[in-house]
């Protein structure tokens, strides 16, 4: 969003010397993320208003005119080529140094003396284009030059201060305004620079409502939990054309160009006070349908806007319908769907409800009577519509934060006075329109001085606290309160309307007002007090960190990361009985959809796919393995249902082309692994032989007496139904049950 910032400076009045920086880096110390200030005058430097006193043919140059020009303390000759320069103009002209765009294109060049088929030039007249005001002053037509006649505009004066455009454009992170819909235009934003610099914000001026006759205007709301406000006054007389220059100027600055002059009122509305408006052409109704376009094209300058007494205009808001189809104001046909809110008459949709309006219904230059709209949506449905459709408009992307219903009525009291302001001859003709079905929860906030200071650890005077809470429009009022759960004063903060949506709640959420506005900076910043004591020991932590630096570094491992899952195909080559497996009932993958009970599994499949391009291969793994016939801990902590056991194991597999015995090379894995651990290890008696162990080459391991693994080669069966032509050694490691017998 882009906020200007003379803008602002219509509501407050800032301390002297205050910079759009400074503003900018107090906004974003407190409030939301400014990505930049951009000065918009910084091109202009230079360019003066200046008077052609002088014109005469170039002695040279059939096209050329040299023009004597007053910039003020000075006369200078200019050569210019502009085909409508003529004496008593006022232009702008580039002093030497000054940056233009020649023809209106390319960078910026700096002018220097130059002489132009032999006439020297001390200067450069302009076109709007080559100054960067295309825009606000179009051309129209190609060698024309800025005519600035009838201006009243000060001979000499800097270009910028003459048209106003020495301002500064602060853009604002749209991201970080999405809790804060109060803050979406310009008077939301003077209100919090005002609570930041401790400066009075101006009350919102405008002037009263007359109630006007001439139709029957109503409102018929359908859906009131999407939209719990509806307002609607009809104008006659306006006079659809260009804006004012100081409209105009407004919104190029924040980046939207002119449309007319009714448009542009409902856009500077919005950008002032954050609400969304929509104009409709009150004789495009159904109603009126029967008048041909040939009628509404006789009717273009005359008063009345032709309507007969008995006629009246029923506006309906209600849902779509599924299919219904829809052409927008930029001409995009829509299909919609009964999830979506429409503006309606008793025909067709009119406007998608806070989204866009329809070409339908749309202001063009033989609109006479308007209907202003100033509503207030459900913010859920104008997201879920704005993303369905792809259409994100500048009004979606406020009524999507949940706006104050309260807002409606000023933003359409200030319309109409726009508009009586911009066409004299304009009127209401209708009441104000007001279909309410809202509450906001306005409830006071009780907020403790003691709660205060132990939430952010300094003392704030209870006066400043005040004068913060009331700088951003909350009602305060001083209370001493004898309860249990305070001590001392207490404020009774009444929450705005603006902030009364979501925003302000609790009272956390003051105590945040309050700790920004202060500064956090403000806030001293100390370590938390607290016993400082050692961390158990992490055995098992300890034991895996050991164990992976000596197969690493000691012996050339490489640590293999595999999925937990294994599939029935790797179960049965293996040799080991599936039914102990566990199943997933909705796993990553279909392929592999069992917990595994050995990391061996994935491990030999490693080395089967990679053993083609290498003649020795030595990879290891340290993970969790499932067991379901043994339980660990509780599934939840009300539940007697226990998971199955978990332990972590160390798995490792060593694989040479040229070596048929790597048993040995495994069973030294196991004494250096060991000797790294400070631990003594012994051979157990065996119990029971596995398939895919070999039934000769084989260990088990144990330390005190328990048996915490075990070293063998792969059984060659095993090793042919996993496609494995080499012999392989293996190692495990139970270190869950080592690290519990250390």
């Amino acid at each position: 969003m882009l906020i200007s910032f003379n803008w602002l400076k219509q509501y407050l009045q800032l301390p002297n010397g205050v910079t759009p920086e400074q503003v900018a880096e107090k906004l974003k110390l407190s409030t939301v993320e400014v990505e930049k200030v951009e000065r918009l005058g910084a091109d202009l430097e230079g360019v003066m208003v200046g008077k052609v006193v002088k014109e005469e043919k170039h002695p040279n140059a059939d096209k050329l005119k040299v023009c004597e020009v007053d910039v003020g303390q000075e006369k200078l000759s200019v050569v210019c080529g502009g085909s409508n320069v003529k004496e008593g103009m006022l232009v702008a002209l580039a002093k030497i140094g000054a940056k233009v765009r020649w023809h209106g294109e390319g960078e910026l060049v700096e002018l220097k003396p130059i002489a132009i088929r032999g006439v020297d030039s001390q200067g450069m007249i302009c076109a709007s284009t080559e100054i960067g005001l295309g825009e606000m002053f179009p051309l129209k037509e190609e060698k024309e030059i800025l005519d600035l006649s009838g201006r009243r505009l000060k001979i000499g004066a800097s270009l910028a201060e003459a048209l106003s455009l020495d301002d500064a454009i602060l853009e604002i992170d749209n991201k970080s305004l999405s809790h804060r819909p109060d803050l979406w235009g310009h008077y939301g934003i003077a209100r919090e620079i005002g609570a930041l610099f401790k400066t009075k914000l101006k009350e919102y001026s405008v002037g009263k409502f007359k109630k006007g006759s001439g139709f029957d205007l109503r409102v018929k709301v359908i859906e009131p939990k999407l939209c719990p406000r509806y307002m609607a006054v009809g104008i006659d007389g306006v006079e659809v054309g260009e804006s004012p220059a100081w409209l105009k100027q407004r919104l190029l600055a924040v980046g939207l160009r002119s449309i007319n002059n009714i448009v542009d009122i409902t856009n500077f509305v919005m950008l002032d006070l954050g609400q969304p408006m929509h104009a409709f052409d009150a004789a495009r109704f159904s109603c009126h349908s029967e008048r041909s376009e040939e009628s509404l094209s006789s009717m273009k300058g005359k008063r009345s806007f032709g309507l007969r007494p008995q006629d009246d205009i029923v506006i309906i808001v209600r849902k779509a319908k599924d299919g219904e189809e829809f052409i927008t104001l930029d001409g995009e046909n829509c299909k919609l769907d009964s999830s979506m809110l429409v503006i309606a008459d008793d025909k067709q949709a009119i406007a998608l409800a806070g989204v866009i309006g329809g070409e339908a219904s749309g202001v063009n230059e033989n609109t006479k009577t308007i209907i202003f709209e100033s509503a207030n949506f459900d913010a859920a449905s104008i997201r879920q519509t704005s993303i369905k459709l792809g259409l994100r408009t500048e009004s979606s992307a406020r009524f999507e934060k949940g706006l104050d219903p309260s807002l409606c009525e000023l933003a359409l009291r200030k319309a109409v006075e726009l508009v009586l302001e911009i066409c004299p001859g304009a009127k209401a003709v209708s009441s104000m329109i007001d279909e309410a079905h809202w509450h906001l929860n306005r409830g006071t906030i009780e907020l403790s001085m003691e709660f205060l200071r132990n939430k952010l650890g300094v003392e704030i005077k209870q006066k400043e606290v005040a004068e913060i809470l009331a700088n951003l429009g909350f009602g305060v009022k001083a209370k001493k309160l004898v309860l249990e759960r305070y001590r001392g004063n207490v404020l009774l903060v009444a929450v705005p309307s603006w902030r009364a949506g979501k925003d302000i709640v609790l009272v956390e959420d003051l105590v945040e007002e309050i700790a920004r506005i202060y500064g956090f900076v403000n806030i001293p910043s100390q370590l938390p007090i607290f016993s400082i004591a050692p961390p158990e020991e992490n055995k098992l932590r300890n034991l895996e960190r050991r164990a992976i630096e000596t197969l690493i570094k000691e012996l050339g491992y490489t640590e293999i990361y595999n999925y937990s899952f294994v599939s029935a195909e790797q179960v049965k080559n293996l040799g080991d009985d599936l039914s102990k497996y566990i199943e997933l009932d909705n796993p990553l993958s279909k392929e592999k959809p069992f917990l595994r009970r050995h990391l061996l599994p994935n491990l030999l499949e490693n080395i089967k796919n990679n053993l083609e391009n290498y003649n020795e291969l030595k990879t290891f793994e340290i993970g969790k393995v499932f067991s379901a016939e043994d339980t660990g801990v509780r599934a939840e902590t009300n539940s007697d249902e226990l998971l199955p056991r978990q332990d972590t194991w160390l798995e490792a597999v060593c694989v040479n082309k040229k070596d048929n015995t790597p048993f040995w090379q495994a069973r030294r894995a196991v004494e250096t692994i060991f000797q790294s651990l400070n631990l003594d290890w012994q051979i157990a008696p065996l119990d029971k032989v596995c398939a895919w162990e070999h039934p000769t080459r084989l260990a088990l391991l144990s330390h005190n007496g328990k048996v915490v693994g075990v070293v063998h080669e792969l059984n060659p069966l095993t090793a042919n139904a996993l496609g494995i032509e080499s012999r392989v050694g293996v190692l495990k490691i139970n270190l869950s049950k080592l690290a519990e017998v250390m």
